[in-house]
């Protein structure tokens, strides 16, 4: 029963960094608000030849090809390039593959938050609900060990970023695609016209730094409640003791 308690509580504390970092993530790469960030930061409609409505119109198709339900499903967006003749595709077939690609892997993070999110949900109210009143304070802990977790990891993580980000950009590649169809030419690829190295360190410096904020927030509540709990408990002591002096005949200081 204690090896059981103990690995619910572990899966709890990893779950909070997992679930709030993710949701971030999910954010980031289906707000049509964060494309048009891009686009305007970085002048896509001028790297490009496409006009910013066609942009648009493309981050609308891309954020419901990630959030759509067949994971095998490939990339068809047609844009009118120059504002004027037929729409063409958007992408090239490496770039499609490639989009395919990264559609799995968001689905996969999407998975894995709401697996999270439930998994704390459950976690809590079952604390709650079922619970006494220490076992809540141990929750508590809980959620200023996980916030803690969230906010240190996430913190070294944007200071890495800071410093080698071209790197880890290289890695994260490396290590999470099988092929190299992410392997894009800036000089003919949309996809990295689009979306270039610049705008991908500012939405993770962006989605670090938030995460950073939010884990800290989940500790300051752990510890809040905690602080709270433990002077309510030394309220009560002190009525008790006054109480029970009374009720002898004895007269009891302030600092008792």
């Amino acid at each position: 029963m204690f090896a059981a308690r103990w690995l619910a509580a572990a899966i709890f504390v990893v779950c909070v960094p997992v679930f709030l970092l993710l949701t971030n993530v999910r954010i980031a790469g289906t707000d049509e608000a964060v494309f048009g960030y891009g686009f305007s930061a970085y002048n896509i409609p001028a790297v490009t030849g496409i006009a910013r409505p066609e942009l648009d119109r493309a981050a609308h198709e891309i954020v419901r090809y990630f959030t759509s339900g067949d994971p095998d499903s490939l990339l068809d967006v047609r844009v009118q390039v120059g504002g004027a003749g037929e729409p063409q595709p958007l992408y090239n077939e490496r770039e499609v593959i490639h989009m395919r690609d990264v559609k799995q892997m968001f689905q996969f993070f999407f998975h894995l938050q709401e697996f999270a999110f439930v998994y704390i949900v459950t976690y809590v109210a079952g604390v709650y609900l079922w619970s006494r009143e220490q076992s809540l304070r141990r929750l508590a802990r809980l959620a200023e060990i996980g916030g803690v977790a969230t906010a240190g990891a996430l913190g070294v993580g944007a200071l890495a970023m800071l410093v080698g980000f071209d790197q880890l950009f290289l890695l994260f590649h490396v290590v999470s695609f099988a092929n190299d169809f992410w392997q894009l030419d800036p000089a003919t690829d949309r996809l990295v016209q689009m979306f270039p190295q610049g705008f991908w360190f500012d939405v993770s410096i962006g989605v670090g730094l938030l995460t950073v904020v939010e884990g800290a927030v989940v500790a300051l509540g752990g510890y809040g409640y905690l602080e709270w709990t433990e002077r309510r408990a030394e309220r009560r002591r002190r009525a008790h003791l006054r109480a029970r002096a009374a009720a002898e005949g004895i007269i009891v200081t302030a600092a008792e």
